[in-house]
């Protein structure tokens, strides 16, 4: 079993801005809590991790044929967890994909004159607020460069939608989702645990702010005013950003009260472009460069090569 750090993986899921759902962050929340208090034992916790790896496991990336006959277009999965930088929480979840390194990668392709589209296979929750906006803005700026697509596969909520959003197209299915347009946040208070448990804590600090967020603190109404705050300023640039890159009207994006929505409901609502299923859409993008490039060794040669990325050594 490895050592794994609960206390920073904590970090990343109370106490800061979510761009996540609420169905990923209570997922997340069952599965650290418990850890945080010591209620689960070394049988349990496989068990956890073992339904963790069936769900990794489950979730493909686009059938994509030879990545060796070409690489004209790069397909880049996005997948799981959206965290800020390259770390893994275990060795056996693999459904984690950092910021950073989607944009490592999306950097390569920028740089590679022989990359004609960049495309994004997106099958997501979301993630943390840190770092998703800056990701997203560097795609909006990259977009002028070359064509970068979001194919919704087959969900792209919250923190993934800022990420399609940003793209020059986005392309869903059917049952495809999108959307989530908001903000979530926990607090964690074990004062009581550690009542019941028959611990008292004592903390000494100096600046009222200095004990926000502290699990073993009660909330209080101050820090309760300084969270919505935060909350409220993390909205606004998530509603602005979508206003910006998809060409809204903030009283469309506001509208969305953080819903989500799928196949041609999305498209009405301007918050993807075109339906098509995700093979279909790989394969339209491939024809439509094939036609663009006037270079006929290129038309011969251009296929989707899916970046091979092994996520629990890179991420």
């Amino acid at each position: 079993m490895p050592n794994i750090n609960y206390p920073r993986i904590a970090e990343m899921a109370f106490n800061t801005p979510l761009l996540c759902t609420a169905h990923l962050s209570n997922i997340i929340e069952s599965f650290i809590a418990p850890r945080l208090l010591g209620h689960i034992n070394a049988q349990s916790n496989n068990a956890v991790l073992s339904d963790v790896q069936i769900s990794a496991k489950e979730s493909m990336p686009i059938p994509l044929g030879d990545p060796e006959k070409g690489d004209h277009i790069v397909v880049l999965p996005v997948h799981g967890i959206l965290i800020p930088r390259r770390g893994s929480i275990t060795d056996s979840c693999e459904e984690v994909m950092s910021y950073e390194f989607l944009r490592t990668q999306m950097q390569k392709a920028l740089n590679d004159d022989s990359v004609l589209e960049i495309v994004l296979d997106i099958n997501s929750g979301g993630g943390t607020a840190q770092a998703a906006f800056e990701c997203a803005e560097f795609i909006y700026q990259a977009r002028s460069i070359k064509p970068i697509r979001a194919i919704i596969n087959f969900n792209a909520y919250s923190g993934a939608y800022l990420i399609a959003a940003a793209c020059t197209e986005i392309i869903i299915s059917d049952t495809a989702g999108v959307g989530s347009v908001g903000v979530y946040q926990k607090r964690l208070d074990m004062t009581k645990a550690y009542a019941d448990a028959g611990y008292k804590m004592h903390t000494f600090h100096r600046g009222a702010t200095k004990v926000y967020f502290h699990p073993d603190v009660e909330m209080s109404e101050e820090e309760r005013a300084h969270t919505e705050k935060n909350i409220e300023k993390t909205y606004q640039k998530f509603v602005g950003a979508i206003v910006k890159y998809r060409d809204m009207s903030l009283e469309q994006v506001l509208a969305t009260e953080a819903d989500t929505y799928e196949g041609q409901a999305a498209i009405d609502l301007k918050l993807a472009d075109r339906l098509a299923t995700p093979q279909d859409a790989i394969n339209q993008i491939a024809q439509g460069a094939v036609q663009r490039s006037s270079a006929p060794t290129i038309g011969r040669s251009i296929k989707a090569q899916a970046a091979a990325i092994a996520l629990t050594q890179n991420i």
